[in-house]
Formats: structure tokens, sequence, C-alpha cells
């Protein structure tokens, strides 16, 4: 993307998810856009009008590679590690005003190879902080500018055009944040999972859960059915996320520790602090939520908004 209006994009990685929710929105905003994707069979027309080209950013065929040159603005839309391999090939083959955008989950590791492998080119890297299928508008949008310049800025106001919340911060804060909101978060639902699956809980327990069980269990469900690599990334590649996750373990420790009424009671006013000044918008949020709730959702013929469960 240029900073005087539409023109030619490839999105490496376009058949993904978030790819495929910025082919979208580049397209409506008339760009040309093509998505280089290995999952791709052939060359066909896929989201939004847009070209797709079978091809391995990284290991670029000489369709891709002609692509790539002729591209104002190439987005990597690609798992971390296959970003981070592409640069090697994109150093050679970008035009020297190009904008190269990244859209990983965590961003100290390509900031760190980015200033050596391709110390010359305008870069910035976008995080949407919600899953695609949930659109853009209102949603948070983390943006950190490896590299500013035109470019840089025209990307970021179209982000915000498109109804986005766009958060801007530095790469390492970046991944400090994230490794609160994502990994520690992460990690709290995928061990109540593992939790209840040592526990083996009686069906009782299913049938009669309170609102906040039930709530845990939907975002179990949600996480535990999604892309795997992606969780894996957030969990293993960000370097703040061990911090978060050993805080976890302290924190299950105090709750051990807690026999005490008035020490339980101390470890209760910690955590509702810890919300800051918003303590109580999220408290009536919470209860919001549990009046959203369905009553019917463990009776077996339940139907809800014409679907069963």
């Amino acid at each position: 993307m240029t900073a005087g209006g539409p023109g030619r994009v490839v999105v490496a990685g376009g058949c993904g998810a978030v790819g495929a929710m910025l082919t979208a929105a580049l397209s409506g905003d008339g760009h040309r856009v093509l998505s280089i994707d290995p999952g791709a069979p052939a060359a066909t027309t896929g989201t939004a009008g847009a070209a797709v080209l079978p091809g391995d950013i990284a290991a670029p065929t000489r369709d891709v590679a002609a692509a790539v040159r002729a591209a104002p603005t190439v987005i990597l839309a690609v798992p971390d590690a296959v970003a981070v391999a592409a640069l090697p090939a994109l150093a050679g083959l970008l035009h020297p005003e190009a904008l190269l955008v990244e859209t990983l989950s965590v961003k100290t590791p390509f900031a760190a190879a980015l200033g050596t492998g391709l110390p010359d080119r305008e870069a910035l890297g976008i995080n949407p902080m919600f899953a695609p299928a949930l659109g853009w508008a209102g949603r948070p949008v983390l943006a950190v500018r490896h590299r500013d310049g035109p470019a840089v800025g025209a990307f970021v106001d179209a982000v915000d055009r498109w109804g986005a919340r766009v958060v801007e911060v530095g790469a390492a804060e970046h991944d400090r944040a994230t490794a609160t909101t994502q990994a520690l978060t992460h990690a709290v639902v995928l061990a109540f999972g593992g939790a209840l699956d040592r526990l083996g809980p009686p069906t009782a327990a299913t049938a009669a859960a309170p609102p906040p069980h039930v709530l845990l269990r939907a975002l179990l469900a949600r996480i535990a059915s999604g892309t795997p690599a992606v969780y894996h990334d957030i969990q293993v590649a960000n370097p703040y996320a061990a911090d978060a996750r050993r805080a976890l373990r302290a924190a299950l420790d105090d709750l051990d520790a807690a026999e005490d009424p008035d020490r339980f009671a101390a470890l209760t006013a910690r955590g509702y602090r810890a919300l800051g000044d918003d303590r109580e918008q999220y408290r009536a949020l919470c209860g919001e939520l549990f009046g959203l709730l369905p009553s019917d959702l463990h009776e077996p013929n339940a139907v809800r908004n014409g679907v069963s469960p």
C-alpha cells in the first residue's frame, strides 16, 4: 500500500483466516490483491475476487518472485517461523520503496531479524486481537511501527478506517501485553481443561454447572478447537510468556496457602485491585454475561436460535 492510493498488494498466507480478512478489506478499498499460499492447489480466484497463487514466500518460485517484485505492499500473514525465514528472500525481491506488513502474534524476534535482514524498507506489524470471524468493527488491533514512513501511516489509517481500534505499541511492549492478555489467558483456560480431564467429574457437574463454570467451558471449547500452532506460537515464541505462566503457578501456590479466612480475603482483594480503575465495569459486565447464558444449555432437546446444540 502506498500513501498515494490503491495499488497492488501481495498477501502471503492469504488463504488463512487473518490473510483472508485482510484480503477482503484491501479488495474493498480498491487494491488488486494476490494471495500466495502453499495450500492453494492451483492459480485461481479466491476471497473477494482476489487472485490466488500457490507458493511459499520463504522459497519463492519464479511466479511468486515476480509478484513480490511488482508489489508496493507485501503482507506476511504466516506463522512466526515462516515470516523470519522469508526475510532473506524478500531482501532480494522487495522494491526499495515497498512496504512490508506482518501479522505475527509475537513481534520481538521478527523485529530483531528485520533489523539485520531487511534494514532499509518501511515495515509495520499488526496483530488483530480477535478472531477474524468477528469482524473489524470496534475490535482492538495492536500496531508496531518497525520502521515508520508514509506507507506505514497509510496502512495504519486503513485499519482505522475499517473500523478497528488501533493501539500503537513498540515490539517489546506488544509482547509484554500479549503475554498477559493471550499467553496467561490461554494458559488459564488450557490448564482448566487439563484439570477437568484429570478430575473426571460426574455428569452432575455439567448438568448443574453455575455460570462461571459454563463460561470457562465455553472458552475452553473455543480455544481447544482452534489451530494449535497459533496457540503454540503465543506460548513458546513470546519471550514473556514463561513469566506469565510462572505468575499463574505462584498464584495457585498462594491459593493453596490461603487456609486462614483473613489470608483468603486478602488474596481476593489483591485480585480485585489488579483490575485497576475498570474493576466495577468488569463486575457489571460479568453480570450481563451471566444473564445472557441460556438456561436450557444442558437440556437434551433444547433448541436455541433455531439450531440444535
